[in-house]
């Protein structure tokens, strides 16, 4: 109830007091509302089929308002990173999304799946901001300079449809791309280690579920960030110093079970997380 009022509040004093509010902005209320109660998230398409991407974009951003009312952000996000997946959707480029403070996790840490509707574990990585970006980057030598370090993350999205065969991106992206927990490692000088070879491997309960090799990817996570730099500020988002920037899962994407995992990232160290 509390949220909802406040929600009100921040409606009225971005719109007016007068204005109605619009479509999207309705749409983000009821995102909101099935988040505050614990309930389900429905599908906007199925309230509305003429919703599009950008519509999507402006639905997620007066839904992420409302969790800012009592949160604040710890970066940004980017879903559907590799080429083949976006193919798989006809869409050129990743999708993006808010991360909470509130989801930051470090290693070791204990994760309830009773917090879950469909906990989802993704092999990642973060880099850290080191200075306000205000402008575009052009080019990955900008990119190099507002950079300061390289780490392991593991994600754990929570995915809330009920009817998940029937999302499609729009869904996903005004949902804020499932955003929830994520699990930080050490951090490393970006410089040093951005063009190094890295071999990843997740394990849980000492049985390998996933492997990845990334050297001859490394250059891509540029573009990554890149995108997700460039996409955020026209979303209307601020790159603020110390803000963290994830860039999609690698390889597989497994849904969460209960025991103990560690990810092996090579030079980057592990990350260990137990899962209850």
């Amino acid at each position: 109830m509390k949220l909802t009022i406040l929600f009100f509040i921040l409606l009225i004093s971005c719109s007016g007091s007068n204005k109605e509010p619009s479509k999207n902005e309705s749409y983000a209320k009821i995102i909101s509302e099935s988040y505050s109660s614990g309930s389900y998230v429905p599908l906007v398409t199925d309230m509305d089929l003429s919703i599009d991407l950008n519509d999507a974009y402006e639905i997620q951003k007066y839904f992420v308002g409302t969790i800012l009312i009592s949160d604040e952000i710890a970066g940004y996000k980017t879903g559907l990173a590799s080429k083949k997946d976006q193919s798989r959707h006809f869409v050129d480029n990743p999708i993006s999304g808010v991360l909470f403070r509130s989801g930051v996790k470090t290693n070791n840490s204990v994760i309830k799946k009773s917090d879950y509707f469909t906990m989802l574990v993704e092999t990642e990585l973060g880099y850290r901001i080191s200075e306000k970006i205000t402008e575009t980057i052009k080019n990955r030598e900008e990119l190099n300079n507002k950079i300061s370090a390289i780490l392991p993350v593991i994600e754990l999205p929570d995915v809330r449809f009920e009817t998940v065969n029937k999302s499609n991106l729009t869904d996903t992206v005004a949902a804020n791309i499932c955003s929830s927990k994520f699990i930080l490692g050490n951090e490393f000088d970006y410089k040093k280690y951005s063009s190094k070879n890295i071999e990843i491997q997740l394990i849980l309960n000492d049985k390998i579920i996933n492997s990845i090799s990334i050297k001859d990817s490394m250059e891509y996570q540029k573009e990554l960030l890149m995108w997700l730099i460039n996409k955020q500020l026209e979303n209307g988002w601020e790159i603020k110093p110390g803000q963290i920037l994830i860039t999609g899962a690698m390889e597989k994407i497994n849904i969460g079970n209960t025991g103990d995992y560690e990810a092996d990232y090579g030079p980057l160290g592990k990350v260990k997380f137990k899962v209850k």
